[in-house]
């Protein structure tokens, strides 16, 4: 599992691009990442997973525990490039549906 952030403190904004395998044996690493950026001052996070090949159950269980810390510390969360077989795993967990999509989010659109 690689990831790659970009941050933009001035507008709040935190962006963290994860490419390879969300699965077993990267979702506990992924999910401490995504908890040590939840707890700097930011606004917005955005997550990109277009470049995701595979996403499992732990993978989907990362996601939700994201959600619902975004949402306790009033910090929009919103994702991109959800994608083939990782879509159809959202999808199937009815998970999809609670996720906000933005397609290209700009440093400028908090």
């Amino acid at each position: 599992m690689e990831t790659m952030d970009m941050t933009d403190k001035t507008q709040g904004w935190y962006i963290i691009r994860v490419s390879g395998d969300l699965d077993l044996y990267s979702a506990p690493d992924l999910l401490k990442k995504f908890m040590d950026i939840l707890q700097q001052n930011i606004k917005h996070l955005h997550i990109d997973l277009s470049r995701i090949s595979y996403l499992d159950s732990s993978g989907v269980g990362t996601i939700i525990k994201t959600l619902q810390t975004a949402k306790a510390k009033g910090i929009r969360l919103t994702f991109s490039g959800i994608q083939g077989t990782p879509r159809k795993v959202l999808s199937m967990a009815n998970i999809l549906p609670i996720l906000t999509e933005d397609a290209s989010p700009t440093w400028s659109n908090p």
